[in-house]
């Protein structure tokens, strides 16, 4: 597939020149961060948070706490007993677990929601997740800060909910080749605007503008790296099965120093992965 929206029908290039220029001028409406996401989020950053504000910060929204107690008893985590406060499930599987799956909730609800081009909303879901689920096991391989990771994979793409709401209300059906096009091209400016205006981490932002270019990406290559390894472990668990030599070629691997043996450990944890996304997503 081509990068270049001229080798596109001109009505697929006129929809992307439009949407370009509507991004620049900030006439596309960005979505608000929901405010226990952007609670959730100071709180994975601040070393001084305590289990208590996390519990109260998720019981603000009774919807998400109902949803995260929902997860936390589902299959993939599920323990002896059933839990049934937030003060429990922190116990059972610690902040940072819950962290990410109230994140997770929040940011679903409000961003990917339904419209015209449902499905590729959902899959863009999807890869969302298993971005954030395998960037994290690739910090933790290479030993970087795990929770950044996660966040970088989770947001890598929160550009393409934004612009598939738009391209629905002026082209409610396009061709899925052509979407795929207009995805491709836009996807990272979108998300670095609405990363700037929810005021994300800087590595978070650098993940969104350099993914598949981590050596431009300056004093973030490290986590771009990462969150590039995490969002090709993604595409090729959602696609075709994972190999070790594939991963092993992968120019962010190889700038992690990952070795064979770490490459198969990591992949281990596809099943673990699989049945986190099946209770998450």
């Amino acid at each position: 597939m081509t990068n270049s929206p001229a080798a596109e029908s001109p009505d697929v290039a006129a929809v992307i020149t439009q949407l370009q220029q509507e991004l620049a001028d900030g006439k596309i409406e960005l979505p608000l961060l929901p405010n226990v996401a952007a609670e959730v989020l100071s709180s994975s950053l601040d070393d001084q948070s305590d289990a208590a504000r996390l519990a109260e910060l998720i019981q603000q929204d009774q919807g998400l706490a109902t949803h995260v107690i929902r997860i936390v008893n589902s299959p993939a985590f599920r323990g002896a007993i059933e839990i049934v406060a937030l003060q429990q499930a922190i116990a059972r599987l610690g902040m940072e677990r819950i962290r990410e799956i109230a994140l997770s909730a929040s940011l679903k609800g409000s961003l990917f929601k339904k419209g015209a081009y449902q499905q590729i909303t959902d899959e863009s879901w999807q890869l969302a997740l298993a971005a954030g689920l395998w960037s994290k096991e690739a910090a933790r391989a290479s030993r970087r800060n795990v929770e950044i990771a996660y966040l970088c994979g989770l947001l890598h793409n929160i550009g393409t909910p934004m612009l598939l709401n738009r391209l629905g209300e002026l082209v409610p059906s396009m061709p899925r080749r052509d979407v795929d096009v207009l995805l491709e091209t836009l996807t990272p400016e979108a998300g670095a605007r609405l990363a700037r205006e929810w005021k994300l981490p800087g590595a978070v932002l650098a993940s969104i503008e350099y993914l598949h270019r981590f050596a431009e990406a300056g004093d973030d290559q490290d986590v771009v790296a990462v969150t590039e390894c995490g969002v090709a472990l993604a595409q090729w668990m959602c696609k075709k099965g994972l190999l070790v030599s594939e991963v092993m070629q992968l120019p962010a691997t190889q700038h992690l120093n990952l070795y064979p043996e770490d490459v198969e450990l990591l992949l281990d944890k596809q099943e673990q992965i699989k049945i986190s996304m099946e209770s998450m997503g």
